[in-house]
């Protein structure tokens, strides 16, 4: 059996890996407390969907009176709806355009009409969200109509980097 500093060797093995795995845990623990103190600093902009789901960070952001916030709740039950019902629809016909895509021989006419059909509903959703938003913003005064307006560009920004990998 060897010895080192007046110890059998397993025990200051022992040692050694019990000093290595205090050092490591203190390390993540103080890495994991500097990230949750930078990340409680920073304020993230809100998301697309919580923009458009009316999300608790959207209404205290804009400092919203009672009022607005009960006009703005009456409009938007009316306007996710008729959102739900359009997403719906384009889930449809992409489940139906990847139908047609599995066939043997692709129909390209019908492929192509699937493909219309989609772009018009899409744009169809994106003029009730155009809409829905300027009537939101018609509600606001100037300071919360460029807050919101800056939350919006922020999400779409945010949004956009998330799509590519």
């Amino acid at each position: 059996m060897s010895v080192w500093w007046g110890l059998p060797m397993r025990d200051n093995i022992l040692k050694y890996l019990l000093i290595v795995s205090v050092i490591l845990n203190l390390s993540f623990l103080g890495a994991a407390g500097y990230t949750h103190y930078k990340q409680s600093a920073y304020r993230r902009p809100p998301t697309m969907h919580e923009l458009h789901t009316g999300g608790a960070h959207l209404f205290e952001s804009l400092s919203l009176k009672p009022e607005q916030l009960k006009a703005f709740q009456d409009k938007a039950l009316p306007f996710h709806e008729q959102m739900t019902k359009k997403r719906e629809e384009v889930d449809r016909l992409r489940a139906i355009l990847f139908g047609l895509m599995r066939e043997d021989h692709p129909d390209q006419r019908a492929i192509e009409a699937t493909i219309a059909q989609i772009n018009a509903t899409q744009q169809e959703m994106q003029k009730t969200i155009v809409t829905h938003m300027l009537d939101f913003k018609s509600m606001l005064n100037a300071e919360q109509q460029k807050k919101f307006l800056d939350m919006v560009e922020s999400a779409m920004a945010q949004q956009r980097q998330g799509m590519y990998p």
